[in-house]
């Protein structure tokens, strides 16, 4: 089963979301109109510079549009570790400035163009923090919403967070901004922990990377050469570097990659279990708007994966 609507990819480039943006830029069954890239995984000149340099890499500079996302959390500030992406995103290469006169929050008002002219024909996959969405939303206060969908990367139903043992790392970012998501009706495809911990990167398919020498796979080598490195210190029970970014588009294309469960899910803002993806029990008689993947066939995925990410980086 193929999805054939038009797309748009809400990053925070970041290494994973780099590996999302190749695959998602080499492949015939996605319909991409536009990216936007918001801050996450750092400061929104760098992820929104990160993503033009990924972008422009593959030859695509021309043929697609990035657009400047969100500078800031809803409510909450934004502090900056580089544990797994670096400080800049990419693994510390620390890539040129190429933000020119792009401004945040320009994606917003790309998204509400969209929303409006495709309504139900349009698909958004979000693989950093929901802040973008979550101002789109409130451009609709009145409803009823168009009748867009989204698939996620984010949260964490049944297995331990990233970040604590809650939540995941895109919700805890912007927790306010998740909650508005989940709660608006919308029909999200939440594509989290429970299954993109199953799908893999490791040093074998790093190793065949680098020896290619296309600038592509110059920036893609490094970034997830220093990914790889902080996931054997910080999260040494897993092979290697999960696929988080990667597997959300590739269940926007093909949505049988996973098994899901219908429910409505709701955020927790504040206590111990702060940025957490739960049942939102104060609609558990409602038809669910949500599908919670549980399991994926990582196999089929991943063999997609690298066959799209080898011919795009040779």
């Amino acid at each position: 089963m193929e999805s054939r609507k038009k797309s748009i990819l809400c990053v925070d480039t970041g290494v994973d979301d780099a590996l999302a943006l190749c695959y998602a830029l080499s492949h015939e069954d996605l319909d991409l109109i536009g990216i936007c890239a918001s801050y996450g995984m750092a400061t929104v000149p760098k992820t929104y510079s990160n993503t033009k340099h990924i972008v422009n890499s593959l030859g695509k500079g021309d043929q697609i549009r990035v657009y400047m996302g969100s500078e800031k959390p809803l409510q909450r500030d934004r502090e900056y570790s580089g544990t797994f992406h670096g400080l800049d995103g990419l693994g510390n290469q620390n890539l040129p400035d190429i933000s020119g006169d792009a401004t945040p929050e320009e994606s917003v008002d790309f998204i509400v163009d969209s929303i409006k002219r495709y309504g139900e024909d349009l698909q958004i996959i979000t693989t950093g923090p929901m802040t973008d969405m979550a101002k789109v939303l409130l451009r609709f206060p009145d409803g009823p919403l168009p009748g867009f969908s989204m698939v996620s990367m984010a949260g964490a139903a049944i297995t331990p967070g990233n970040c604590n043992l809650y939540s995941e790392a895109n919700v805890m970012v912007d927790p306010e901004a998740a909650k508005i998501c989940f709660e608006s009706g919308v029909p999200i495809t939440m594509v989290g922990l429970d299954v993109t911990r199953k799908t893999l990167l490791t040093g074998k398919e790093l190793k065949v990377w680098q020896g290619y020498d296309s600038e592509s796979a110059k920036i893609l080598s490094k970034a997830v050469g220093f990914y790889l490195e902080a996931y054997r210190v910080h999260h040494p029970y897993l092979a290697g570097c999960a696929l988080h970014d990667p597997l959300a588009v590739g269940v926007a294309m093909h949505p049988d990659l996973v098994t899901t469960i219908p429910m409505n899910i709701t955020v927790v803002t504040s206590g111990e279990a702060d940025g957490d993806t739960v049942e939102n029990l104060e609609k558990v008689a409602e038809e669910p708007t949500t599908k919670v993947a549980l399991s994926v066939d990582g196999k089929r995925f991943m063999k997609d994966f690298y066959a799209h990410m080898d011919a795009v980086l040779r």
